[in-house]
C-alpha cells in the first residue's frame, strides 16, 4: 500500500515503522507544521496530496477534519484513529463517507472490540443483581477523559440496556447509588499505555473484565490491517462490525 500519514507524533511514527516493516510505502505526511525528523514530503493542502491507497490518521480533531472535509477532492480511503471531539468528527465522517470509505473505531485494538462483544453478552445476564462501574488508566500526557475507549464500553452496555446512564463525578452527587448508573473513573499517570476495566459488583461476589494494552503497537497494527481491508470498499462508514 501507498500510505499518507496524518499525525507524526508517537503513534504516527509507530505506524510508519510497522508499515515499512510490512512492505508498505509512506508517500507523504499531511501536516501544517514542519517535522524535523520527517523525511517524507509534508503537505498542508488537501488538493496537493499525492495519489495513495490509504490515509491513516493518528492526530487531532483539528487536523483530521481537513481531510474529512476534503474527501471529495482527495478521494482516498481513510482510517480515523483520533478520538477527541467525537460528536464533531462523527458528522464530518458521515459526510466524507459519501465519497470515500471511512473506518473509525474508538480503539484500534481488535481485542478491545471483542471486549465490547463480551459486555453485550454479559450485561443482560448480570444487570438485575450487579452494579456496573468503568475504570480507565492512561499515561500522564493523555488529554481527554474519559477515554474514547471507556465511552465505547459504556455505549456497548447501553446498546443492550439504554436505561443505564454515566456518572462522571460522585463528589457532586448527594444521593445513594442508583441501580442504573455507571460510574466512569479516569486515572492519569506515568507511562501507562492503556487499561480498561469493567466491574460487575454483586452481593458477595465481583466479576471483572480487564483489557491491558502492553504496547502502542497494537493500535498501529489494527489501523494498518483495517486499512488493508478498507481499500476497494464502496464509500461508507465502517467499523469492526461491518468491515
Amino acid at each position: 500500500m501507498k500510505i499518507i500519514l496524518c499525525g507524526y507524533g508517537t503513534m504516527g511514527k509507530i505506524v510508519r515503522d510497522l508499515a515499512i516493516e510490512d512492505g508498505h510505502e509512506i508517500v507523504a505526511l499531511y501536516s501544517d507544521r514542519k517535522e524535523e525528523s520527517c523525511s517524507y514530503p509534508i503537505i498542508d493542502k488537501v488538493e496537493d496530496l499525492p495519489k495513495a491507497d490509504l490515509i491513516i490518521d493518528f492526530s487531532h480533531p483539528d487536523r483530521v477534519s481537513g481531510l474529512l472535509k476534503g474527501a471529495a477532492v482527495h478521494k482516498t480511503p481513510i482510517v480515523v484513529a483520533t478520538t477527541g471531539q467525537r460528536d464533531y468528527l462523527q458528522g464530518l465522517m458521515e459526510e466524507a463517507a459519501k465519497y470515500i470509505p471511512v473506518f473509525f473505531s474508538a480503539n484500534m485494538s481488535y481485542g478491545v472490540h471483542v471486549f465490547t462483544k463480551a459486555l453485550k453478552f454479559l450485561t443482560p445476564l448480570l444487570s438485575a443483581s450487579f452494579d456496573i462501574e468503568i475504570l480507565e488508566r492512561h499515561h500522564n500526557k493523555k488529554i481527554d477523559a474519559p477515554s474514547g475507549t471507556a465511552i465505547k464500553l459504556l455505549e456497548a452496555i447501553q446498546s443492550v440496556d439504554p436505561s443505564y446512564r454515566p456518572i462522571y463525578d460522585r463528589s457532586i452527587n448527594t444521593h445513594k447509588r442508583d441501580k442504573k448508573e455507571i460510574g466512569m473513573s479516569a486515572m492519569r499517570g506515568g507511562t501507562i499505555v492503556g487499561e480498561h476495566e469493567v466491574l460487575f459488583a454483586g452481593t458477595d461476589e465481583v466479576i471483572e473484565l480487564v483489557h491491558r494494552a502492553q504496547s502502542k503497537k497494537i493500535f498501529a497494527d489494527g489501523a494498518i490491517k483495517a486499512g488493508q481491508v478498507l481499500i476497494g470498499k464502496e464509500p461508507g462508514l465502517y467499523n469492526f462490525d461491518n468491515l
